[in-house]
């Protein structure tokens, strides 16, 4: 994978989402069952949420539509009676993100959906930031991932390139993501363990990140979320 660097927008959104999601688990998805429920979470999570009096495209037939301005994306959000109907209306959206019930959507292209309790979210930008915020709070979207350079870090990415920046003191977007992989590691060292440390026992799913800042240049281990971050020794350039 190519070295790129995040933005600030989207390196601040995927540090406030990680922070949510550490304190609030992920029972949080079962407590957005309204419209006003989202955008209070989105604010929390560190987005800037607005409403507008755009009117929200009718084709899904939903009970109300509201149209948010989170950050510079416009969020459309369809709000149903129950959550079977929500999940009915979801099960008919194309997978490629493009048609529903066999008609073009009303979006140039193709746009991210996600369903969860009573609402419908669909949001036709590529902000990676945006993408990775609403991810993280309503699960995996409905439609197939987006690929290319817009495509989000994963949230573990985002706490390694912290603790890297914290450790030599320097600026967070000042440093370059060179690759990250997926990793198992056998114990709760995460393949880093200190001079006479006892791991906790027991597998553990995480990333190997490789890393570059100046003329330093290294790796960062992580579990899946980064919750927990391993540095592994700095390296000349």
């Amino acid at each position: 994978m190519m070295g790129r660097r995040p933005s600030p927008r989207v390196y601040g959104a995927i540090l406030a989402l990680l922070a949510l999601l550490a304190a609030c688990g992920p029972e949080r998805a079962d407590e957005l069952s309204s419209t006003r429920a989202l955008a209070a979470t989105l604010g929390k999570a560190g987005a800037t949420v607005q409403e507008t009096a755009i009117l929200a495209p009718d084709v899904f037939t939903a009970q109300s539509a509201q149209v948010l301005q989170v950050n510079d994306g416009l969020v459309y959000v369809y709000e149903y009676a129950t959550g079977e109907q929500a999940r009915g209306i979801a099960a008919r959206i194309s997978t490629e993100g493009v048609g529903f019930l066999g008609d073009d959507l009303p979006w140039e292209g193709r746009v991210s959906c996600w369903q969860v309790g009573q609402l419908l979210v669909v949001y036709p930008g590529t902000d990676g930031g945006l993408l990775l915020l609403l991810s993280g709070l309503l699960g995996d979207p409905l439609s197939a991932p987006l690929a290319g350079p817009e495509e989000p870090y994963p949230p573990a990415v985002a706490a390694a390139i912290a603790a890297w920046a914290a450790a030599q003191g320097a600026d967070p977007t000042g440093v370059e993501v060179v690759g990250y992989t997926t990793a198992e590691w056998s114990n709760g060292c995460l393949g880093l363990p200190k001079p006479g440390e006892i791991c906790a026992p027991g597998e553990v799913s995480g990333w190997i990140v490789d890393l570059k800042a100046g003329d330093q240049i290294g790796s960062a281990h992580t579990d899946d979320l980064g919750l927990q971050v391993r540095l592994a020794p700095f390296a000349g350039g």
